[in-house]
């Protein structure tokens, strides 16, 4: 059934007219029942009207429910706005009177005890404010106990547009959420980004949707899959079109039911609320297409450039560093005929030629003028804006505010303007377009050389991006760029050009904050580069409130912190969200090590010499289409572990089965051909080893004071992984759970590129998620 929409426009054409931003109860009723939804029967009454038989003849309940509708009292409950009469006219009547005379005076007082320092409206002033009251059926439903009553709510969010939010609902929401894991307490999706097709599995791991379309103990399950997902669906159609970025009058800024109870197989609601604006993002025409030549400039302009060392030479220097050829530098300089063997120019009016990148290292207050001026003779294609001092200084804000103008009027007129990166920035690094505009001297910062540079560093912090770069001393990236305060480029904008770059295989982000709905189109661009499985987006967001555990409760506003909703709609979407800065750097260093090896499928074989790394690489396998299963090893790899087992008399302490336990009396030998066992089983695709190195059975220490061992004998454990690692084209990653007296050991693998993590369950998070992506099962 097509939803009419038009009708639903009404709705909310009324409550407009009528001076409110919100849906009465019994207008939100009308709105879900519009949606193609089952809703309680009700009528509302206005207030000096009495009830007739004829207003209950559709009501087949032995009970009704009084609602007290007006725009003051929200917590109907609390002032004595809910009352329960029999289904008879003049017991309705009789409850419609008491109800009126007796809400005033008790919201007064509910007002004066909820606000003290307020004086509280009088009773006339209430009774005046008082529509009606709401008339509804006594929804029996069948009670399953805890967890199958639903919330589900759609919320606008500033970065992300509209979310949709699905959790366990009820009086019990607080005490249920507080203690499941977040990801069975609520599920948090873009309607813009699910598809109908993927809302089962989105919805899978909640407890609520196990509680309800699974049997439990001999009971049928109470209601079905497909009543699920389209009422999940038909909510996501209401809120992708009452949606900040679509071209409707009306914006949905918050819709809640809670709960959804079930009655004959059918999800009801039986409380809601909704709030609207008028209030629209606008998301088209975004210049990224232009940040070609900001990338791969033929031509560079620089101003602020010192005869002395400052930040301007500086720059200089590192652009000639990268091979950029000095007769296309400019540098804008009254007074100087060359700088370093580049040509000075007295103004922006004397450059030669409209350059394609023009690099601005002035102060805050001075870089006003110089943008009118490359905007006004059409002098810049780009510009990299360094200072800071703008967004983040007080004052600052109307400089932004102006260069924000000039760009927007330029582009208007049909000027040749520029794109521009910054403010607050360290600058950008572009190993294709030959340099580098970060302000760190050549002798602090060595960019990485490597085989292959297939990284793109997106960062809105210069420093987080200069330290990654610094600590990952074997990832050479292709881009390293730092846009500061998104004065004018966004971070979607850099992933939505780099997307058309296949040499850009991993996107590494650092986000802080985003402009209005630019964290959407970063999901949809995430979305867009990973339609090529072998590429990967892995992002880490600053800026975050502390939500802890704290899914979901009573009111969606409250469900998760923006933080909640950045990860779930970048999750969606396919990206990798690192939880910390090690677990970002540790994927990045997955990633380049494993670009390019051929997945196959998702059965996986663990090994560990440690019972407690086998329960806890079993316990992180995941669930759902996206979850590693456990290979069923063939009867030939049994026997080889076995005979690999029995010299040392483990075959009499361990059955062989995945997750193996070679217990810590395996040495070198057995343990390493009992991974390579593993490994070569036909029916295993990927493979975590883990040996817990403290064994004595094992060389795992650097030869050194107190031990004959040496990781780099050649049949030392390390050895051993390192040969497998050559010889397989299966994904392996590897853990070392240990202290820094094994931190040689783990830069030993990590420097023949395998992957190496030192805690089991991320290893089997990363392997897990790699694996879906790889698979486009995320």
């Amino acid at each position: 059934m097509a939803i009419p929409f038009k009708s639903i426009d009404r709705i909310f054409e009324g409550a407009e007219r009528d001076g409110r931003t919100f849906l009465f109860e019994y207008e939100v009723y009308g709105m879900l029942r519009l949606t193609g939804l089952a809703v309680p029967r009700f009528k509302f009454i206005p207030k000096g009207r009495a009830v007739g038989a004829k207003d209950l003849a559709g009501f087949k309940s032995e009970d009704l429910v009084l609602k007290i509708v007006a725009p003051l009292i929200q917590h109907k409950t609390d002032v004595g706005g809910v009352r329960f009469v029999k289904n008879r006219a003049a017991a309705v009547n009789a409850g419609l009177k008491a109800m009126l005379a007796a809400v005033p005076g008790l919201f007064r007082e509910w007002a004066k005890s909820a606000s003290p320092a307020m004086p509280p409206p009088s009773d006339d002033a209430i009774a005046a404010d008082i529509r009606g009251v709401l008339v509804c059926e006594k929804v029996d439903y069948e009670k399953f106990g805890f967890g199958t009553e639903v919330l589900i709510g759609i919320r606008n969010t500033r970065e992300f547009g509209p979310v949709l939010t699905v959790g366990a609902g009820g009086v019990e929401v607080e005490f249920l959420n507080e203690r499941l894991k977040e990801e069975s307490a609520a599920a948090i999706a873009s309607p813009h980004l699910l598809a109908k097709k993927d809302i089962l599995g989105h919805l899978e791991p909640l407890a609520v949707t196990a509680k309800l379309i699974r049997p439990f103990r001999g009971r049928p399950a109470v209601l079905s899959a497909t009543a699920l997902r389209d009422t999940y669906a038909r909510l996501a159609a209401l809120a992708a079109h009452y949606s900040p970025f679509a071209a409707n009058r009306f914006v949905i800024e918050e819709a809640e039911v809670n709960p959804f109870v079930v009655r004959g197989g059918v999800l009801l609601p039986i409380d809601g609320l909704c709030r609207f604006s008028r209030t629209h993002v606008n998301l088209k025409g975004r210049p990224f297409a232009e940040i070609a030549r900001l990338l791969h400039p033929a031509s560079i302009a620089v101003i602020g450039v010192s005869e002395r060392m400052n930040i301007g030479h500086i720059i200089l220097n590192n652009i000639l560093k990268q091979g950029f050829p000095p007769d296309k530098i400019y540098v804008v300089k009254p007074g100087m005929d060359r700088i370093e063997g580049c040509r000075c120019v007295p103004d922006v009016a004397a450059l030669p030629e409209t350059v394609d990148l023009f690099v601005l290292t002035l102060a805050a207050d001075q870089c006003g003028d110089v943008m009118a001026e490359l905007v006004a003779r059409g002098k810049a294609r780009s510009v990299i804006i360094i200072a800071g001092g703008m967004g983040e200084k007080q004052g600052g804000e109307n400089i932004e505010a102006r260069i924000v103008r000039l760009l927007a009027d330029g582009r208007a007129q049909g000027r040749l303007t520029p794109v521009v990166n910054g403010g607050n920035c360290v600058g950008i690094y572009s190993k294709p377009g030959r340099y580098d505009t970060t302000f760190i001297p050549a002798a602090k910062l060595r960019f990485p050389k490597a085989e292959r540079s297939r990284l793109a560093y997106i960062s809105q912090s210069g420093a987080f991006m200069l330290s990654r770069i610094s600590k990952l001393d074997r990832i050479e990236p292709l881009y390293a760029v730092s846009f500061g305060n998104q004065l004018d480029l966004r971070v979607s904008d850099y992933v939505n050009y780099l997307k058309g770059e296949p040499d850009v295989r991993i996107f590494a982000i650092y986000m802080e904050g985003f402009k209005p709905g630019d964290g959407f189109l970063l999901a949809k661009a995430v979305r867009a580069v990973l339609a090529d499985p072998g590429r990967s987006v892995v992002v880490y967001k600053g800026g975050r409130s502390a939500e802890g555990r704290k899914a979901t409760s009573s009111h969606t506003a409250s469900v998760a912190g923006e933080y909640g909703v950045c990860r779930a709609v970048l999750e969606n979407a396919g990206a990798f969200v690192a939880d910390t800065i090690f677990e970002f750097e540790n994927i990045l260093i997955a990633l380049d090590a494993l670009d390019g090896w051929p997945v196959r499928g998702n059965r996986v074989g663990l090994i560990s010499n440690a019972g407690f790394e086998n329960v806890t690489m079993s316990d992180s396998l995941g669930e759902g289409d996206g979850r590693l299963a456990l290979a069923a090893f063939t009867d030939a790899t049994k026997a080889r572990l076995a005979a690999a087992l029995a010299p040392l008399g483990i075959d009499k302490l361990q059955d062989v089965k995945n997750p193996l336990d070679t217990t810590p009396v395996a040495d070198d030998a057995v343990f390493g051909e009992c991974a390579r066992a593993i490994l070569e089983d036909p029916g295993v695709d990927c493979a975590v080893i883990s040996p817990v190195p403290m064994t004595p059975a094992m060389q795992t220490l650097a030869p050194g004071p107190g031990t004959r061992e040496n990781i780099h004998d050649p049949g030392s454990t390390p050895s051993r992984i390192i040969e497998l690692f050559r010889a397989t084209d299966k994904p392996l990653v590897v853990n070392i759970d240990a202290g820094a007296d094994y931190d040689p050991m783990a830069k030993m693998l990590a420097a023949a590129g395998i992957p190496v993590f030192r805690r089991s369950d991320e290893a089997v998070k990363f392997l897990r998620r790699y694996i879906a992506a790889r698979l486009g099962r995320l």
